[in-house]
């Protein structure tokens, strides 16, 4: 039998419902990650406050997110977690510089 050809064996219904979790998990904290910082910069015009702060967060959460379809598509794993980090951190640093402004 040769070594390189995949592995056919069907794998267990909780592995398949796991990997379904993890998918739709990733999926609800991507959709915010692109919708996130388009509310708060919406937000930031209508009120004419913090403006700087949420275009700050745009570009680092775009950035982080960047960096994560890098990861996806070059199958490493350590860019997708990185690029989850910058979009969270950019998020908090966000919330809390407009916390202290306010």
């Amino acid at each position: 039998m040769n070594s390189e050809l995949p592995n056919l064996d069907p794998s267990s219904p909780a592995d398949e419902m796991a990997l379904r979790e993890r998918g739709q998990f990733t999926s609800l904290l991507l959709g915010g990650g692109v919708l996130a910082p388009l509310v708060l910069v919406v937000m930031a015009v209508m009120t004419g406050r913090h403006l700087l702060a949420t275009l700050l967060n745009l570009v680092g959460m775009y950035g982080g997110l960047f960096v994560m379809v890098r990861g996806w598509r070059h199958d490493r794993a350590r860019l997708v977690t990185l690029g989850g980090w910058i979009m969270g951190g950019s998020l908090a640093i966000c919330l809390v510089v407009m916390s202290l402004m306010a």
